[in-house]
């Protein structure tokens, strides 16, 4: 009995399509907002451990920036997508403002991706001079699309209930699949690098004596994993689907990246230094593998050093080591 809500073409095919995509858009909101609520519920005990009752460093506030700024993001949407439509200007003044949200999300998760590669590669300069370009430009190109998409989209479904949402009424750009492809492209190059270094450091010295290096190679191959997932299949949404399913894995992918950028971020912060031990006499038969902190602001990650002489060292420190 759709029919007694809506209006002059209510009968439609295209009427019906719009509102059979529009409830489901509405349950992968409803489902991307519960999975970040559950994922903070779950993880509430190391966020106050990790990164309220730890000293303050970058890593903090990034997390938190990137763990509640995305839940009111996805709130916010939420509330616009399940409410009825209002009018063309405010549905044109919410896709503008989840154009910058959304960015926003991105960036910082990517930004998170790349502190972990620079981290890797024991924070040398020259990489910055290559991934803050790219992220720069990776911003760049996502609001261009964002926002001529945007400004070429006039009007929308103006259906009272049972439509809720804006849903635009007429043809979204293609060109609009392009948005997802720098985050693809970022993704891809941070994979490849920490393959490499992960893989030629576990290949060499084995997986045993290299946890953090596992730890890294895990996170990236799940990032890369769960990133790949959720924007390819946006990407051929834009290019080939209905118009009506613009928005169905916009808040999926929002929520997939600030939970994993998260995660990695509290992995980081759970490798803090240990207290270091008394010194250790170390003779040419043994090879110790001297594992450093990973706290973002202050000590360099991760480096192994195999001592064949004898010597004195501070198991577990990268400044005190003396080797005879």
């Amino acid at each position: 009995m759709l029919e007694t809500f809506l209006y002059d073409d209510e009968s439609s095919p295209e009427v019906n399509q719009v509102l059979v995509d529009a409830r489901t858009t509405g349950s992968m909101i409803l489902g991307a907002l519960t999975l970040v609520a559950y994922d903070h519920l779950i993880t509430l005990d190391n966020e106050v451990e990790l990164m309220w009752k730890s000293r303050i460093h970058t890593t903090n506030f990034v997390y938190l920036w990137n763990r509640y700024f995305t839940l009111i993001v996805l709130i916010c949407d939420a509330s616009v997508m399940l409410n009825p439509y209002q009018s063309n200007a405010v549905c044109i003044r919410f896709f503008q403002s989840e154009a910058v949200t959304s960015t926003l999300i991105l960036a910082t998760v990517d930004f998170i991706l790349v502190l972990r590669v620079w981290i890797l590669y024991d924070k040398k300069r020259w990489l910055l001079y290559l991934l803050v370009p790219m992220i720069a430009l990776e911003i760049v190109t996502m609001a261009l699309v964002s926002h001529y998409t945007i400004a070429s989209v006039k009007e929308y479904w103006a259906l009272s209930w049972p439509l809720v949402g804006c849903y635009p009424h007429g043809n979204v750009p293609r060109y609009f699949a392009f948005y997802s492809v720098p985050v693809l492209v970022v993704s891809m190059v941070m994979f490849g690098m920490t393959c490499y270094k992960c893989g030629k450091t576990l290949l060499t010295h084995g997986r045993a004596q290299m946890p953090i290096y596992n730890l890294f190679l895990r996170d990236g191959v799940f990032w890369f994993v769960a990133i790949f997932m959720t924007f390819i299949p946006e990407v051929v949404i834009w290019a080939r689907a209905r118009q009506s399913l613009a928005e169905l894995l916009i808040a999926p992918g929002l929520a997939v990246t600030s939970i994993i950028g998260s995660r990695v971020l509290m992995n980081i912060k759970a490798l803090r230094p240990p207290k270091a031990p008394p010194a250790t006499t170390v003779t040419s038969e043994t090879r110790l593998n001297i594992g450093t902190t990973i706290e973002l602001d202050t000590i360099d990650y991760p480096s192994r050093i195999p001592l064949a002489t004898v010597g004195t060292v501070w198991l577990g420190s990268s400044r005190s080591i003396d080797i005879g």
